[in-house]
């Protein structure tokens, strides 16, 4: 049995423009409504076509990455992990830099209007065995989803007994591939 967790391809949102926290608030919106500007690579393509089901989270991003699949299931259960938000408007960031200082806060324990860490663990804890059920039943599953999202889901996997064939990092397009023996 392989898992397969895709990283999505790059963001069509721009990135450059520097933000209030504010605007920087409407701007994950329109990122979690924004597919792709990139196409996917051909490893992407194949562990894609070599997968016998094909799902994604529900937001554009990772529906639009997968467009190279027969078919795909899209589920909310594979969406990113939320980030909170903390009205600062007097600093103006980019969105990359907004995305880390949040994460960061994240990290520690600030979970102002997000999912907290602990939810975080027992969503990824569920959407790890309902992959795991899906595995059993299809042999291949590939899942394109989220990098913090995907990490937490191959920590799930892990304690699960699945093993990771390598890191690869966590670029938009990265494959992390989980196998189990039957």
């Amino acid at each position: 049995m392989k898992i397969k967790l895709i990283r999505h391809g790059k963001s069509a949102c721009d990135f450059s423009k520097r933000l209030t926290s504010q605007n920087y608030r409407e701007w994950v919106r329109k990122y979690g409504e924004e597919g792709i500007c990139d196409l996917a690579p051909a490893d992407v393509q194949l562990a894609l076509s070599e997968s016998t089901l094909v799902l994604t989270s529900d937001l554009k991003r990772a529906i639009d990455s997968a467009k190279t699949a027969d078919t795909i299931q899209s589920d909310p259960l594979y969406r990113e992990l939320d980030l909170p938000h903390f009205h600062v408007n007097f600093l103006k960031l980019t969105p990359r830099i907004w995305t880390v200082l949040y994460r960061s806060l994240w990290l520690i324990g600030f979970s102002k209007q997000a999912e907290t860490r602990k939810q975080a663990k027992k969503r990824a804890a569920v959407a790890a065995e309902q992959l795991e059920n899906h595995a059993i039943t299809y042999g291949t599953v590939a899942l394109v989803g989220h990098g913090f999202f995907n990490r937490y889901l191959g920590r799930s996997l892990k304690k699960r007994g699945w093993e990771m064939d390598g890191n690869k990092g966590s670029a938009n397009w990265t494959i992390h591939t989980y196998d189990k023996k039957r």
